[in-house]
């Protein structure tokens, strides 16, 4: 059954783009092994990431991601089944708030006319991270 997990949390120590590059080209490539499909967003020391995949596996790499020592106070903010995949062919790499492209492809595929009950859950929580900020620094994974 296809699940998504959706958290926040909060890094230890401000990131660099170095630093969120080399993070988004791993993530990447386990994601790719484990098809988990899903979007990885950064600002000034908060991660927000959305997970869609076999529930199993989400569950997997969740519990992986809780024991990183490079964030803590992780909350769980939509733990739900899905019928399908809000992100699985979403090409769009790096979204930052100085590319008004990006934002605006990452705001389409989330506020969609017929759209559903998970895409409207997830634009709440997304909608702070998809206003021009100064930081805001965001992977399709």
């Amino acid at each position: 059954m296809l699940y998504t997990k959706c958290y926040i949390s909060n890094s230890i120590d401000l990131w660099d783009k170095s630093q969120l590059d080399k993070l988004f080209l791993f993530s990447k490539a386990q994601n790719i092994c484990w098809d988990i499909s899903g979007l990885l967003l950064y600002n000034e020391g908060t991660f927000l990431q959305v997970l869609e995949g076999e529930n199993d596996e989400v569950e997997k790499l969740l519990t992986k991601i809780k024991r990183d020592k490079r964030h803590n106070q992780i909350t769980v903010l939509m733990d739900k089944p899905i019928k399908q995949r809000l992100f699985k062919n979403f090409k769009t790499g790096l979204v930052s708030s100085k590319n008004e492209k990006e934002l605006m492809k990452l705001k389409s595929k989330i506020q969609l006319p017929k759209t559903s009950k998970y895409a409207k859950s997830l634009r709440a929580i997304l909608y702070s991270f998809t206003l021009p900020q100064q930081s805001l620094i965001g992977y399709d994974i």
